[in-house]
């Protein structure tokens, strides 16, 4: 399996592709083969045992790779929201993957369409959290 073989910083360059790729103009097929690679990719390099405060997010949008009757945004929020907890857990000793978790978050925000006022308070807070930690990733760079 290829998954296996993506390591480091060749895991950082394939996010960062598929964040340029990910547009208005991939199809909803495309988009899901996409989740489903970085469902595979999360699985086989994060441990379970592993806590990203953005998988709370991801389980409660309660979008997978096979549900076809989702919306493209949700299935792109989804994707988003699963890179940044590869690039959080890739972050322990690299500055590059904190940014870049931020900025994967940030992405799928845009992208999300709370469905409960729980839901509403819980980004609201988690994006007040991200604006903290661009400003200590800021910070920590002088």
């Amino acid at each position: 399996m290829v998954i296996y073989h993506i390591y480091g910083y060749g895991l950082q360059y394939i996010i960062i592709y598929y964040l340029d790729v990910i547009s208005d103009k991939m199809h909803k097929e495309q988009l899901m083969e996409l989740h489903q690679f970085f469902v595979h990719v999360y699985r086989e390099l994060v441990p379970e045992d592993y806590n990203c405060e953005y998988m709370k997010i991801y389980e409660e949008l309660d979008v997978r790779p096979h549900h076809i009757h989702k919306l493209k945004t949700e299935q792109r929020a989804a994707i988003f929201l699963l890179s940044a907890c590869i690039a959080e857990y890739l972050s322990k000793d690299d500055k590059f993957s904190k940014n870049l978790s931020i900025k994967l978050v940030e992405n799928a925000f845009k992208y999300i369409t709370p469905k409960s006022d729980d839901m509403k308070k819980y980004i609201n807070k988690h994006q007040k959290l991200l604006e903290l930690k661009k400003l200590n990733n800021n910070t920590e760079g002088i």
